[in-house]
């Protein structure tokens, strides 16, 4: 039995072709995890409903089709505070991303990330191309111990997907200009058989998978560019989904940090994105243990 079922999942659902996406995949990983589903959309105060009721209904028509039981429900208000606040009481949020073109290329709508730094569960981002397919899920790693939470979530979803996991750690490589004084970083293999305290964590956030019989892969890669080796990996691998973190935020508001990687993935990904975020306590339990062992 998996320590983090994955019970009730959150579809927000505001009529676009992304949210239909959205809407495929929720009945898919509905359906693999034996999941419910609530269909839910905000409505600003005075506008006609009648387009997100239609949205809803269409939502409903795809989980019902793939048997999973759903309900649906509509509120006015604010999108961003009324998603967070009806997130709570879920496992899992899924929502579709439409990319806007803007300075620099196409971006997701700043709703996109208030949203996912608001919801304090996970989220999966579904981009309008995306396929409804998770057989191989890609979970990019610093190493930290603080993720575990979030690696035994991807194990939950894995085993119910029958989804084997990818475990990406990139080691940096120092630019060019400094490489002749840098140390070189460690082959892979022979990092993680070594007794460091990245290794250490590598080893345990692999074996959080092998404990839950989802075949797992620890992938070491030297880079400078760490969005351009995710998304070779990814394109490597065939993965379905990649997994990214956020940091828990020292401000007074209850939200999350996206930091540059998360966010150049969740603008450029082709394959839905899967936003974890980090536990406070855990990151102070592992900025402790960094302090202990100097």
């Amino acid at each position: 039995m998996s320590e983090t079922a994955i019970g009730r999942i959150l579809l927000l659902v505001d009529g676009s072709a992304a949210g239909e996406a959205a809407s495929r995949f929720a009945a898919l990983v509905a359906g693999r995890a034996g999941a419910s589903v609530t269909a839910f959309s905000v409505a600003r105060a005075g506008d006609v409903k009648s387009e997100l009721q239609a949205a809803l209904a269409n939502a409903a028509a795809i989980l019902g089709k793939a048997s999973v039981k759903a309900e649906t429900a509509i509120v006015e208000g604010h999108l961003v505070a009324e998603a967070a606040a009806k997130a709570r009481g879920y496992d899992l949020t899924i929502f579709g991303t439409s990319r806007k073109r803007r300075a620099g290329g196409h971006r997701p709508s700043f709703s996109v990330w208030q949203l996912a730094k608001s919801i304090e569960t996970p989220v999966l981002l579904v981009p309008e191309e995306a396929r409804p397919r998770i057989a191989r899920l890609l979970v990019c790693t610093g190493g930290e111990r603080y993720i575990e939470k979030g690696a035994r979530f991807v194990a939950a979803l894995a085993r119910s997907a029958g989804a084997e996991v990818v475990l990406l750690h990139i080691l940096p490589v120092a630019p060019e200009m400094y490489r002749a004084w840098a140390p070189r970083p460690q082959p892979g293999t022979t990092l993680v058989e070594g007794e460091s305290r990245l290794a250490r964590q590598l080893r345990a956030q692999r074996g959080i998978f092998e404990k839950e019989s989802v075949p797992v892969t620890l992938r070491i890669e030297e880079s400078d560019d760490i969005e351009r080796s995710i998304f070779s990996v990814c394109r490597k691998t065939e993965a379905d989904v990649i997994v990214v973190g956020s940091s828990p935020s020292r401000g007074p508001l209850r939200t999350s940090v996206l930091g540059n990687v998360t966010r150049d993935v969740v603008s450029r990904a082709s394959v839905p994105v899967m936003i974890i975020r980090s536990s406070p306590k855990g990151l102070l339990r592992d900025l402790w243990t960094i302090l202990k062992e100097g």
